[in-house]
């Protein structure tokens, strides 16, 4: 688009579309408030989504076992301070280079969808492992023994599940909820989904310790269920925004249709020939003078 003349029809119709939705936004940002943002038209699923989106990811389980990583490893085995503080080591190592190769090289190829659930997938189906071995293989109770194949299993399921959570659940909640709210209401968009994150967060970390206490292996199955059942089933249903464009999201969400969006850029482009026009009468007339 970069290599276009500005009177190529392509960029023209861009503009138009973009023209097109400034006017609407323009309109709709007239008496914007708390109610219009949150309750208009097409907005509150949006808002919806960015609670929905960090409650998932928040209960997936990552924090959990990124908080109390050494207890974590502890009762799968881990027993000696030593070794449960060099294992969740490498759990933030592994994690750190795992987000930054999907980061730089994935995030885009794959889209929005599919990385989330592929992730949601690959993390829920690590759960149920680490559950069944535990609950199969109960670690030593002896403090000085050395984990023994099942708990290295178990470490190595930990350590891909980062893994997982890292090419989907932990970047691209950020990514998608700034996709999809328009400049209008983005403020509130963004600050919704960033409250709703750390309320999460703040009420996950607290129950975390009883969790593990009393629950025992059956952790690992409660945050598998809800990464195949809740996360994977959300990443189906919520739309893609890979390739779309800021326009594009208020005719996904309904805050205006197709056809109206269609009226509007070709309002724009008539009024984007009839400026051309003018300016090419105006150089002809200079021209001739």
């Amino acid at each position: 688009m970069r290599r276009l003349t500005p009177d190529d029809e392509r960029v023209r119709a861009e503009m138009a579309e973009i023209e097109a939705a400034i006017e609407e936004e323009r309109e709709a940002r007239k008496g914007l408030g708390l109610r219009e943002a949150f309750f208009g038209k097409g907005n509150f699923i949006r808002f919806v989504i960015a609670v929905v989106i960090f409650l998932l990811q928040q209960w997936g389980g990552q924090n959990s076992v990124n908080y109390y990583a050494p207890q974590i490893f502890q009762s799968i085995g881990y027993s000696g301070t030593s070794n449960s503080l060099l294992a969740s080591g490498i759990y933030g190592i592994v994690k750190v280079v795992a987000t930054a190769l999907f980061v730089f090289f994935l995030v885009d190829s794959l889209g929005r969808k599919l990385s989330l659930f592929i992730s949601s997938m690959g993390m829920g189906i690590l759960f149920f492992i680490i559950g069944a071995l535990l609950k199969t293989y109960p670690p030593p109770t002896d403090p000085s023994a050395q984990p023994p194949p099942a708990s290295k299993a178990m470490a190595a399921m930990l350590y891909l599940y980062v893994c997982f959570y890292s090419m989907g659940w932990g970047p691209l909640p950020w990514v998608y909820v700034s996709d999809i709210f328009p400049t209008r209401t983005r403020h509130y968009g963004l600050a919704t989904a960033s409250a709703s994150q750390w309320l999460f967060n703040f009420v996950l970390s607290k129950v975390t310790p009883d969790m593990v206490t009393d629950l025992g292996y059956k952790i690992f199955l409660m945050f598998a269920t809800i990464n195949i059942g809740g996360m994977a089933t959300f990443a189906l249903a919520i739309p893609e925004t890979k390739g779309r464009s800021l326009e594009e999201m208020d005719i996904i969400f309904g805050s205006v249709s197709a056809d109206q969006r269609q009226a509007d850029i070709a309002r724009q482009e008539r009024a984007l020939e009839h400026d051309i026009n003018e300016t090419t009468s105006e150089r002809s007339i200079e021209q001739k003078v």
